[in-house]
């Protein structure tokens, strides 16, 4: 076919980035197997270059061979004539693009590098806010490609830290970017450039150095698009790290082990422990050290260094405070170290694969101070206790952490330490005879000093009903156990609640005067918060240890202590403390109440999810293509029995294998006690899962797939899953794998497969075969957003249903046996 463009006028552009198969479809706007389909049969179209598994093309290349094939008459667009080429095509939808890349380039190289004026910082919240907003936008999605959110904040947050922290670093990204925009390089090579000089910044730190690994996973759609957002970055002051972490945790759909500890919780846990151990000691002394074993985004230890740096400037000859923390999620690491080093705080951040508590001696006794938020879960723990570990206060049921978090925290702490840690309400009164054991052993040694039930909806990630537990070392034990009820304290803003500053002070002048009266051994005084209405006085409670060891489940819950709002006297005698029966039903529906405004909140919020799918009336399916699995993923057995048998798996184990049974609800649930050694771990490298793979039933009854998260990687699936790893240049948003995957006419056609065979189990050969239908990825992506509020929404209305049925068989308890419950 002839060409009637000679390439001595194709214009020159600047930027020159690689594209993908499917960048090349939509700027040629056809569907990409007609892309496959010309690179097979053309053989003068454009040799690809492979990076990371990815096939790449230079965009000026594949405009040439655009502008030589003509588009067909029933393919034309209106305007098209009997000339146009795809290249026509192509170059229009980029012409209003080019100009703003190398203005956009140029803008992000000059940009003053000055801190901000007075009114600039005075106009900075709302100015960051509009910032971070727009940087979290359609922008994220030109510059991720097939990357994760995770791995754009590493970007936003890298490219923030350099601008702050080290402004030659800062600099020297600027230029390159030009210098890459002028050769005719990538986004992609610019995205390596940031990732070399972040790692090499945090490293001089002495934290760690693994930024480059996570932007590789980035395909910018050119370099203008991260030019832009060097631009919007520069404009952000100082204090933009918790506004990126807030934005991304609103996109992000998180759990509890993802989710981040919010400012006031993280204030008061901070002054809690400060005021208990430190504050009030002989001569202002300050902590030494301070210790995460659940290092999130950092926020425990930027807040226990700025507590003690306050005690610091009344000392000024006392040492700096000395933090460090761990994690089993390489994400978090990378977000704790750059948040440290944002506040000036040199830190060990370890990234482990082992709970802390398997790490042997290394943190026994040597923290001062413990803040942490540990991942937990809400299964009733009826399990069995944990046969192996050290556990001085009793072993904890083999299908839930709680208690080892806790029992690892109190081992940390060195003499006269304190510890302030986030657990859900329910570890307080579970009726697992494993934890109520654990608890009767804490409250008899004395380490539980006070525990403080928080409001409902401080995280994004959970609607579970949480509480503060400040804990003591035992060589100082105490008497009596402080219960504050913060539960109608808290602040809406939105679909969460926030713990206001006033707030936390008047929880800390609560604490305070009560641990005065205990010291004094005078009656507790109401106190008085500046700012705080009276009304908004936490209650509380003075429990005796005796009392609680009376107690059938030795309750820490303060709702079975602290007397409701309006009831007589917000304070009891220690002598007359214990859980109240009469009580019960009045929670009850308060859980009603506060469910069924969550209810409400998620039936809001999936309806504006499908207020922003695709209206029908452009769902035509024009651009949507089908496409084997095999093309989309690399489909692989999990290892065979003789690699990975029974008796290689034992509960002292140290990776967790994953079976069929572990898959439920599109999630992969904890394993237990199958796990298998880390040297076996390492033979079996090659079958480790990593964040957005996809787990299917091979063997065995057919059942839906689950998606791994991300503090699920380097598990390992067993002889009876098969793993699916999304290609990278597939253009496939694996959540909507998973939701496709788990369509009951794909059940029904992986289940017909297997049964055709004598063990009911399906090959990879025959799973590639799945033909897979695929819509445009910001579609797909869409799509994924509204499925999981739906079920968010679902979820909120069967706990809804669930609250509501406990509260009717209390109150027909009440009503059909009026007999009064004695006290």
């Amino acid at each position: 076919m002839g060409n009637s463009h000679s390439h001595s006028h194709t214009p020159q552009y600047t930027d020159d980035p690689q594209i993908t198969r499917a960048r090349i479809a939509e700027l040629a706007d056809v569907t990409r197997p007609t892309v496959t389909l010309w690179e097979r049969r053309s053989p003068d179209f454009p040799a690809p270059r492979k990076a990371g598994g990815t096939a790449y093309f230079r965009q000026s290349d594949v405009l040439r061979w655009l502008e030589g094939r003509r588009v067909p008459l029933h393919l034309r667009r209106p305007g098209e004539g009997d000339e146009a080429t795809y290249g026509h095509r192509a170059r229009a939808s980029l012409a209003p693009a080019e100009t703003e890349v190398r203005q956009l380039v140029l803008e992000a190289a000059e940009f003053p590098d000055r801190p901000p004026t007075p009114a600039e910082q005075s106009a900075g919240g709302s100015a960051n806010r509009h910032l971070v907003h727009e940087l979290m936008g359609p922008l994220a999605d030109q510059a991720r490609g097939p990357g994760s959110m995770v791995n754009y904040l590493h970007l936003l947050l890298g490219l923030h830290f350099l601008r702050t922290a080290s402004g030659a670093r800062w600099t020297e990204v600027r230029a390159r970017a030009a210098a890459i925009d002028a050769a005719g390089g990538s986004g992609s090579e610019l995205l390596e450039h940031i990732g070399r000089e972040v790692d090499a910044e945090v490293k001089r730190l002495g934290m760690l150095p693994h930024f480059t690994d996570s932007l590789t996973d980035l395909i910018p759609r050119n370099v203008g698009v991260i030019a832009e957002i060097m631009r919007l970055v520069a404009k952000l002051d100082g204090n933009a790290f918790e506004l990126i972490i807030e934005e991304y945790e609103a996109h992000g759909r998180l759990r509890s082990r993802e989710f981040f500890t919010p400012k006031g919780v993280v204030h008061l846990m901070a002054g809690l422990a400060g005021l208990a151990g430190f504050a009030d000691g002989p001569d202002g002394q300050a902590p030494r050290t301070a210790y995460d074993p659940y290092v999130r985004g950092g926020e425990c230890l930027v807040e226990a260094f700025a507590f003690t740096e306050g005690l610091r400037r009344q000392h000024p000859d006392r040492e700096p405070l000395k933090v460090f923390g761990q994690t089993t999620v390489s994400a978090a690491g990378l977000l704790a170290s750059l948040n440290l080093a944002l506040h000036g705080v040199r830190a060990g951040v370890r990234l482990e694969r082992r709970e802390p508590w398997a790490g042997g001696p290394e943190t026994a006794g040597r923290a001062d101070l413990v803040l942490t938020n540990p991942p937990f879960n809400m299964n009733n723990s009826a399990g069995e206790a944990r046969r192996t570990g050290e556990w001085p206060y009793g072993p904890p049921p083999l299908d839930n952490d709680n208690f080892a978090y806790v029992q690892h925290v109190l081992t940390a702490l060195r003499e006269g330490g304190r510890a302030a840690m986030v657990m859900p309400t329910k570890a307080g009164n579970s009726d697992s005879a494993a934890e109520t054991a654990i608890r009767k052993a804490m409250v008899k040694a004395g380490v539980v000093e006070c525990v403080i039930a928080l409001p409902a909806r401080l995280f994004s990630g959970t609607a579970v009903p949480v509480s503060v537990w400040l804990l003591r070392h035992p060589g100082e034990p105490c008497e009596q156990v402080l219960f504050l009820d913060a539960r109608r304290l808290g602040t809406r803003k939105g679909p969460r609640s926030v713990l206001e500053e006033a707030a936390v002070r008047a929880l800390l002048d609560t604490y305070r005067s009560h641990a005065a009266s205990r010291q004094s051994r005078e009656p507790d005084r109401a106190p008085h918060s500046a700012g705080v209405d009276q009304g908004s006085v936490p209650s509380a409670a003075l429990v005796s240890r005796e009392a609680l060891l009376d107690d059938a489940v030795c309750s820490l819950n303060p709702a079975d202590h602290v007397p409701l709002a309006g009831s007589d006297g917000d304070h009891r005698p220690a002598e007359q403390a214990g859980p109240r029966p009469e009580a019960t039903e009045a929670r009850a529906w308060d859980e009603v109440a506060s469910l069924r405004a969550r209810s409400a909140e998620a039936d809001e919020h999936a309806a504006a999810l499908r207020g922003r799918a695709r209206p029908e009336e452009e769902g035509s399916g024009a651009d949507w293509r089908t496409a084997d699995l095999a093309a989309l993923c690399e489909i692989k057995a999990g290892p065979s029995f003789s690699q990975l048998g029974k008796k290689d798996r034992s509960p002292a184990g140290d990776v967790p294998v994953v079976f069929p049974r572990h898959l439920r609800g599109g999630r992969i649930t904890d394993t237990g006690e199958e796990r298998i050694s880390w040297q076996l771990a390492r033979r079996l490298a090659h079958f480790t899962l990593e964040p957005g793979d996809i787990l299917c039933v091979r063997a065995g009854k057919t059942a839906p797939p689950a998606i791994v998260r991300a503090d699920q990687a380097g598990w390992l699936p067993s002889a009876n899953l098969t793993r699916l790893r999304v290609r990278k240049d597939a253009g496939v948003d694996p959540a909507y794998l998973l939701a496709w995957l788990s369509r009951p006419d794909v059940l029904a056609w992986v289940e017909e497969r297997s049964a055709a065979t004598a063990a009911s189990s399906i090959s990879t050969g025959t799973l590639g075969r799945l033909d897979v239908r695929l819509p445009p990825l910001p579609e797909q992506r869409r799509t994924a957003e509204l499925l999981a509020g739906l079920e968010e929404q679902a979820l909120a209305h069967r706990e809804l249903a669930a609250a509501v049925t406990r509260a009717r068989d209390l109150l027909v308890e009440r009503v059909m046996n009026p007999t009064p419950i004695s006290p």
